[in-house]
């Protein structure tokens, strides 16, 4: 059974996928230096059995070589930057390793067993720590000649905050999952995790339902510059911002309907994506099989 593994800001999520599904799961703290995430890694996949000889896929929030053997960059994780990684795993794991961008494993993941079946043109987007984006066209997770397609998350949605990859008015600075609780500590004058500023703002808390709007429109700004330029309808979002999508998608339809000419928010499907933290494990486990081919209805 081949072994997926998704390294994200928070934690590392291990999975062996198996009969159209995880069938096996585990998770570990995320550690923030590079030594300790390869320790990490070894650990958490020996405590899924070992990789027996199955080769090892695993999703990493960042830009990777088209060899995908190395990171060339990760603006929420700059220790992943330039490393070896694979090679590096493999001699810890004595199995073969490929990577893959965190999003784009997730959109194989989606598509193969989640809420991308049946369709052969989306965009996932994740939102966690950061932002990412996933494309699968005809049938097809897209990568781009330089493993840099779907950066969906510094699309610049025009606002003034700093993004940690350099540049000003990404969408990552505001409606990643960490942007909209920073968010909430400047609306409501205190600290809370995503889902309790959720429910703030499901009780009609009025601060709180600002952070969603605000989010949301970003997100439906960046949205529309996808729809503009590949007509994309099928938009799928993930991560640790799914659970909010309710209150994100009226404000992210409506800017989608105000920006995406010629189309009304009645022609997009906006929704969760269904296999939650177990997308980008999955998908890295299918990449890492080999499963690469067009979407199953």
């Amino acid at each position: 059974m081949p072994v997926g593994v998704d390294v994200g800001g928070t934690a590392v999520k291990f999975g062996r996928v198996a009969d159209g599904g995880v069938a096996a799961r585990t998770r570990r703290p995320a550690p923030h230096d590079y030594a300790g995430l390869l320790d990490a890694i070894r650990d958490g996949i020996v405590e899924l059995g070992g990789p027996d000889g199955a080769a090892v896929g695993v999703a990493v929030p960042g830009v990777v070589a088209p060899d995908r053997r190395r990171v060339l960059d990760a603006p929420n994780l700059p220790f992943l930057a330039g490393r070896p990684l694979a090679a590096d795993l493999e001699r810890a794991l004595g199995t073969a390793v490929v990577l893959e961008n965190d999003a784009t494993a997730a959109a194989q993941g989606e598509l193969w067993l989640g809420g991308g079946r049946g369709h052969r043109d989306f965009l996932l987007a994740t939102l966690g720590t950061g932002v990412g984006g996933g494309l699968v066209l005809a049938g097809r997770p897209w990568r781009g000649p330089g493993g840099m397609a779907g950066e969906f998350g510094h699309l610049p949605v025009g606002h003034g905050r700093p993004c940690r990859c350099g540049a000003i008015g990404c969408l990552e600075a505001i409606a990643s999952a960490a942007a909209m609780e920073r968010l909430g500590r400047e609306e409501l004058g205190e600290s809370l995790p995503l889902p309790e500023l959720a429910a703030r703002a499901r009780a009609d808390d009025q601060a709180a339902r600002r952070v969603f709007a605000v989010a949301g429109r970003a997100l439906g700004e960046a949205f529309a510059q996808v729809a503009l330029l590949l007509d994309l309808r099928v938009l799928l979002v993930g991560g640790g911002g799914a659970p909010v999508l309710d209150l994100l998608a009226p404000h992210a339809l409506e800017r989608l309907g105000e920006r995406a000419f010629g189309r009304t928010p009645d022609d997009f499907v906006l929704a969760p994506a269904e296999l939650g933290n177990d997308a980008g494990l999955a998908g890295a486990a299918l990449l890492a099989a080999g499963v690469n081919g067009e979407a199953r209805g």
